[in-house]
């Protein structure tokens, strides 16, 4: 189940859409369970070309986007409108002896400026990712196991919530910071949740 929550302690209220669940755990900050960034597609393709997507040998850092108001309806976006969504992979690294299974990213949205409460958004986003265990070479060395998953991080009543209420927000363009964390449970039930990553996002006036 998805939760999410739009803070407006300026117009005086709270939208919830939805309900959902948490449940949080230690991880020491990322050693179990890491959260190793957003990634994009290692090679973009034309159409019915498939794009080269991240992978354990090859993956490129998507270091922030754009979105614009009115026009774009999610993050990650089709930014190049070739029919597909650009970035957003999150990528996650399994450091146990067992499987873990990924329950959730939980999404806090800032928008320094804005008439609200920061966090002006915070949602929960299932995402069913199960990741082997690490694996142990005969020299002792482990390596993780890794996966990258297409996320739609900021979903469509988000972006509808912010250009619903501009009045509330800083004058266009400006600048959100999606935070993340990703929640996952191991075989044997313990849960972890893993450290923060930060993603920018410009958001942008519609073109006239």
């Amino acid at each position: 189940m998805r939760r999410s929550r739009i803070m407006m302690m300026a117009a005086g209220f709270a939208l919830v859409a939805g309900c959902g669940g948490g449940g949080g755990g230690s991880n020491d900050n990322g050693v179990s369970l890491r959260f190793s960034g957003v990634f994009q597609e290692t090679q973009e393709q034309v159409a019915p070309a498939a794009d080269r997507l991240p992978s354990d040998e090859e993956a490129v850092g998507d270091t922030g986007t754009f979105i614009t108001l009115g026009d774009d309806i999610t993050v990650p976006a089709d930014g190049n409108n070739d029919g597909d969504l650009d970035g957003g992979f999150l990528g996650l690294e399994n450091n146990l002896d067992q499987n873990v299974n990924v329950q959730q990213v939980k999404v806090e949205i800032f928008i320094a400026g804005a008439k609200l409460n920061n966090p002006v958004v915070t949602d929960s986003i299932p995402l069913a990712i199960s990741l082997p265990p690490a694996s142990v070479d005969d020299d002792g060395l482990r390596t993780p196991s890794k996966s990258f998953s297409q996320t739609v991080f900021v979903q469509p009543d988000v972006i509808a919530f912010l250009a619903a209420n501009q009045n509330l927000l800083p004058s266009l363009p400006f600048n959100m910071t999606v935070v993340m964390t990703i929640t996952a449970i191991s075989d044997s039930g313990d849960s972890f949740d893993t450290n923060e990553i930060s993603y920018p996002v410009t958001v942008l006036a519609p073109s006239l």
